[in-house]
């Protein structure tokens, strides 16, 4: 490739610096890990880029990110051991783990002198050749122990720390160039470590003559040529395998460009180029050094050149960044397709609010802005300001290089820089002198059509036969509206013109005029205000400020609507351009959109792509050849569609981070590049997962997509944001599936991560199974009692009916018997007694019964109501003194105590007043706390002998029906004494 001797170049770069989280200026060296991941060294430490954000490695640092120094030198990568090797000015090597970005070991490097600092690092072998201050040392890699250093000649007549060595190159026979500042060069062998060459200073033109010359950089430019940056120019040596040198300290053959000045940088971009920064430039010369270009940056008044101050350069596939004093930079290659038009830094002239844009047929630039015209040289790209006063609106030349102007107060003829009205040459536009053009278009090869900006429709101006036609609302063909901005030529002749409400077309004769009055449906206001047209597929797009885009088809009906939710970046659209009758080029009040007809997507533009700003102005785009100029705040930008390129390449995608939150405060984060599977503990409340997709290109549209595939069929749209909170979710093994898709929506493969979310203690296997045992055990427990339940009903039932049986069934076969003997003796009326005094018995033996079945008198309270009612009327009857007392007497008792508890008080009681002969009679119940029942019977009658003495039947009842409710049964009685019955539960 032949390169145009001192040919510039402008170019835009995209710039990181400490406004983008870049921790430190002033940058010594850039690399690309093998993951993708960009690592700067600078001289406030290491940082870690991934297109978005930068994670600082310093001595002030986390652990996990602490290195030893402030000022790293050199960086390697060990492929290998996935390792990152970092040299920090002072005392240690640092080792970094490229899968996790953790700082895992410190390697001490013995100094030569106190002020011994590290400067360069070169791997070979297993060997890490380290220069510093002092001089040279390498380090076995595989031991960790640093190895004698071949002596060079005559080093033992010089003072300590003379011999510096900041840079260390190795050629193609891996042999090691070891540069000595105020020395040479000395050349090692790789294997051996003996010396095989040196290089004196002499030898390398020391032009200065001061006996010092400093090497920055390195390349080997062919199989046996090395180039090397120095303080005093490039220096060129060529070898043979027996290292026979050719030196050519001269090696540019332009006198003074690189020869004497210091030269910072060297990179090879490919076969034929390489990159050089030195004498305050960056510049591109052919493998040979005979010709090149110097790389130019586009700048807006308030920017430094940064591409003046590059001090290390490096390039990884398709990308060139530079290592600057402010920062990093990327640039954006010769091919980008925009550069930017704004400040002169020679002149300080500006370009400000740009309203109109021309190119001349000597194709420089001309711009009219808000307030007076320049005029860009397309050489030198110097600003030439022509006039200070006016608003430009539009510019334009015919065929004839005539250049006319557009401005406030009428219409002028540039010619030779010098600004004449329009009626001095042409006399017909005395009536239209006024008149404010705001577009034009070619009818015929001397016939023009021209909108006006203060609503008086359009001019026909024929500039060979010499006549104006105004074409308005009161002429034939009719305007269907007067108010004009902007006017178009279809390819079947026809004008367009755009005015705020409506579009008024004018057939290829001017015979006749059609209106369009677009909306987007009844229920929406009418589309307004049209700024410009085009043609493409078949179609005319149309734009609508504040509305997007319209296409109209052939028989002139709209075909849809193109806005935000397309893609657009705004709505707010200026012009729009077609792009080889398959794309749409859109300038907006926001950005600049490219639209894909066929494909229905958008790629946008915006200012850090290399736009002069995100904000166009209304009809300041031109198309001119293969390229489009396009004006608005700060300057215009030059834009070569051709080199309008699609991003195929997806982004690299990784799962950076997994943060997980536990209940207790504390944080778990894993951030492993290569996991695959993820264990989240019990007492988890929150797992963020954050992505990372490597696409320097465009890093701040990377767009992404997730699915739980346990759980979520289709893939969610996570948009820009690179990460995702997972909340909630049950204990399980669940799979997300991940991807991430450059600005042009190419999808990176699909990466997975298994996430094992264990269970809490009451979630796991065997407290389920535990409590499915308690259910069974209690179900099983509680049937046990159930069946002891109806079990107890059962014989309660059983005794109620044996009692039954025995009282009343004994009892009516006596009420048999004495109404037979009533019946056969009908004037004895002791039958009738004894069948009343039955019937009576009867009655109350089964109220008794009913009682007992009542659940609502299970209490102590309720069984002494009852005693009250059985035994108030007989002790009445029989003038006994009787009382019933009760404490606690809302405690339960069950059915059985209740049952046998009144039948024991009631035989007690019949047996006082039949036998005992009393004259008071006493019944106490008591219930303690522990629920505890006591009831105590007790009488003044006549006793009897407890001392070996059988019981009687009642006595022996009542002992027996205590002992089956587990009930204890003392008798307290002697001849004379009275009794006492005592009754307690056990």
């Amino acid at each position: 490739m032949s390169l145009l001797a001192q040919e510039k170049v402008r170019l835009s770069l995209v710039k990181y610096g400490q406004a983008e989280g870049l921790s430190s200026y002033n940058i010594r060296q850039i690399l690309q890990d093998k993951k993708g991941f960009l690592w700067v060294a600078s001289q406030d430490g290491l940082a870690k880029f991934d297109g978005k954000t930068f994670i600082s490695y310093t001595k002030q640092s986390p652990p996990k990110y602490q290195i030893s120094g402030a000022d790293v030198r050199e960086i390697i990568e060990d492929t290998i051991s996935n390792s990152l090797w970092v040299l920090p000015n002072r005392d240690r090597l640092d080792i970094i783990n490229v899968l996790n970005g953790e700082v895992i070991r410190h390697i001490p490097i013995p100094p030569y002198a106190i002020e011994d600092w590290n400067i360069t690092m070169t791997s070979s072998g297993n060997n890490l050749w380290i220069g510093s201050f002092c001089g040279l040392k390498i380090l076995d890699t595989k031991k960790w122990k640093f190895i004698t250093v071949p002596r060079i000649q005559y080093a033992k007549r010089q003072p300590a720390g003379t011999f510096e060595v900041n840079c260390i190159g190795r050629d193609n026979l891996n042999n090691l160039w070891v540069c000595y500042t105020g020395y040479g060069i000395v050349i090692y062998n790789y294997k051996t470590l003996k010396i095989i060459r040196e290089v004196k200073l002499n030898e390398l033109g020391d032009y200065l003559g001061n006996g010092n010359i400093r090497f920055n950089d390195f390349a080997q430019t062919g199989n046996n040529t090395m180039l090397f940056a120095t303080s005093q120019g490039l220096k060129k040596i060529t070898y043979d395998r027996n290292y026979a040198l050719n030196i050519n300290n001269s090696p540019v053959n332009k006198v003074g460009l690189l020869n004497y000045n210091a030269v910072n940088a060297l990179q090879i971009t490919n076969a034929n180029e390489i990159l050089i920064s030195g004498n305050n430039h960056l510049y591109r010369f052919d493998i040979a050094l005979n010709n090149h270009v110097i790389y130019d940056e586009s700048l807006g008044e308030a920017e430094s050149k940064w591409i003046n101050y590059v001090q290390s350069i490096y390039k990884k596939g398709n990308k060139i960044w530079l290592g600057c004093q402010q920062g990093i930079a990327m640039m954006k290659t010769v091919n980008s397709p925009f550069s930017k038009y704004y400040y002169d830094e020679h002149t300080g002239n500006k370009l400000e609010h740009l309203r109109s844009i021309c190119v001349l047929p000597s194709k420089n630039i001309l711009c009219g802005l808000s307030s007076g015209l320049t005029m860009v040289n397309h050489t030198n790209n110097r600003f030439v300001i022509l006039d200070t006063l006016h608003l430009y609106h539009h510019i334009f030349a015919d065929k004839n290089k005539q250049v006319f102007l557009c401005r406030d107060d009428g219409m002028y003829v540039l010619k030779k820089q010098l600004i004449t009205p329009l009626t001095d040459i042409y006399p017909e536009f005395k009536s239209f002198s006024t008149y404010t053009i705001n577009s034009h278009v070619f009818l015929a090869d001397s016939l023009v059509a021209m909108g006006t900006e203060n609503d008086n429709g359009i001019l026909i101006w024929n500039y060979k036969q010499h006549y104006v036609r105004k074409i308005d609302i009161h002429s034939r063909p009719a305007l269907a509206s007067n108010s004009v901005n902007n006017i178009y030529l279809d390819k079947k002749g026809q004008l367009w013109v755009l005015s705020d409400k409506v579009i008024t077309v004018i057939n290829k004769d001017f015979s006749s005029t059609r209106r369009l009055n677009l909306a987007i449906n009844k229920q929406h206001a009418k589309i307004d205000l049209f700024f410009d047209m085009c043609e493409s597929a078949g179609s005319y797009w149309v734009a609508s400020y504040g509305n997007g885009i319209v296409e109209i088809n052939d028989r002139l009906k709209v075909k849809k609507f193109i806005g935000l939710q397309d893609g657009l970046c705004n709505e707010g659209v200026y012009n729009v351009f077609n792009i080889g009758d398959s794309s749409l080029l859109i300038t907006s009040n926001n950005g600049l959109s490219i639209y894909n007809i066929k494909q229905n997507k958008f790629k946008n533009y915006y200012s850090e792509d290399g736009l002069h700003s995100n904000a166009f102005e209304e009809v300041s785009a031109i198309i001119d050849q293969d390229q489009i100029y396009a004006g608005g705040i700060n300057g215009f930008t030059k834009i070569d569609f051709a080199k309008l390129a699609i991003n195929k390449v997806p982004p690299v995608f990784y799962y950076k981070n997994v943060d997980v939150k536990l209940g207790n405060g504390n944080n778990i984060v894993n951030t492993y590049l290569n996991n695959k599977n993820i264990t989240i503990p019990s007492n988890w409340l929150q797992t963020s997962i954050s992505f990372a997709g490597l696409n320097f290109d465009d890093p701040k549209r990377v767009t992404y997509k997730y699915r739980i595939m346990e759980i979520d069929t289709n893939w969610i749209s996570n948009g820009y944001r690179d990460l995702i909170n997972i909340i909630g979710l049950p204990p399980n093994t669940y799979t997300i599936e991940a991807s991430a898709a450059n600005e042009d929506g190419y999808w990176s493969a699909s990466k997975t991560l298994v996430l094992k979310i264990k269970p809490k203690w009451f979630e796991t296997w065997w407290f389920k199974i535990g409590v499915a045992c308690l259910i069974i055990i209690g179900l099983s427990v509680f049937y046990q009692y159930r069946i002891k339940q109806i079990e107890i009903q059962q014989r309660i039932r059983r005794e109620i009916a044996n009692d039954l049986h025995d009282d009343l069934g004994s009892n009516l076969n006596s009420i048999k018997i004495f109404t037979h003997l009533a019946m056969e003796n009908e004037h004895n009326s002791s039958y009738l007694q004894e069948l009343e005094n039955l019937v009576g018995g009867m009655l109350i033996g089964l109220r008794d019964m009913l009682w007992v079945l009542d659940d609502s008198n299970d209490t102590i309270e309720s069984l002494t109501e009852r005693i009250k009612k059985f035994a108030m009327p007989i002790a009445e009857a029989s003038q006994i003194m009787f009382s019933c007392n009760s404490e606690q007497g809302n405690t339960m008792i069950s059915k059985t105590e209740k049952r046998n508890l009144f039948l024991i008080m009631k035989e007690a009681i019949n047996n006082s007043f039949k036998y005992a002969h009393c004259s008071s009679l006493k019944v106490t119940l008591i219930s303690d706390k522990l629920n505890k029942i006591s009831i105590t019977i007790e009488d003044d009658g006549i006793g009897f002998t407890t001392d070996n003495q059988p019981y009687g039947y009642g006595l022996n009842n009542i002992k027996y029906r205590a002992t089956q409710i587990k009930y204890s049964c003392r008798f307290l009685s002697a001849p004379g004494k009275g009794t006492r019955i005592i009754i307690g539960k056990i």
